[in-house]
């Protein structure tokens, strides 16, 4: 292998774990109610086709924030993900499960919502910037939902339970690390 093929080698797997974190960000984002950071992992203009949505993603990150907040928590796992780098563009096809749990309502106990799917998303890398998605859909696979049994109550035996928003502990021993 030539230096300069090295170099190649070396700029793709960074511009990988770049793509890969930017879908991380967007996962956390989501699951925390924390629509800054979903944004963040979108250019301005991005687009975005979440089936129910189809439009803006900055304008989606603050649009999905309504439905999540309804929900106990949601976690989205982000699973097999395939990136082909064509320059400053990258195709990424990313397979994810998302798990939502609702609340009980008078018509019966708290429902956990899950659904696989697919994000079919197109990065770019504008200048010295970080990739980012340009535009993203959204492929639904399956879903279903399931009355929540007696393992709910497990969470009461946890020093931490998770938040679902800003006071969530990783942005608390952020904030502490800080200084905050």
């Amino acid at each position: 292998m030539t230096t300069s093929d090295r170099e190649a080698a070396i700029d793709a797997l960074i511009a990988k774990q770049e793509i890969r974190d930017a879908l991380m960000r967007y996962s956390r984002g989501i699951d925390l109610l924390d629509p800054e950071l979903v944004k963040s992992a979108y250019h301005p203009d991005a687009y975005d086709d979440h089936g129910t949505f189809k439009g803006n993603a900055h304008e989606f990150a603050e649009h999905v924030m309504t439905g999540l907040s309804r929900m106990e928590c949601t976690q989205h796992f982000l699973g097999n993900s395939l990136i082909e780098l064509e320059g400053d563009r990258a195709h990424s096809e990313t397979y994810h499960v998302a798990y939502h749990r609702m609340p009980a309502d008078g018509d019966g106990p708290a429902r956990d919502f899950t659904w696989g799917g697919r994000y079919v998303d197109v990065f770019e890398k504008r200048g010295d910037g970080p990739w980012l998605i340009l535009r993203r859909t959204v492929v639904h696979s399956w879903s279903r939902i399931d009355p929540v049994g007696e393992g709910a109550a497990m969470a009461a035996a946890f020093t931490q339970v998770a938040r679902g928003d800003r006071s969530d502990l990783v942005y608390r021993l952020r904030e502490e690390a800080d200084g905050g």
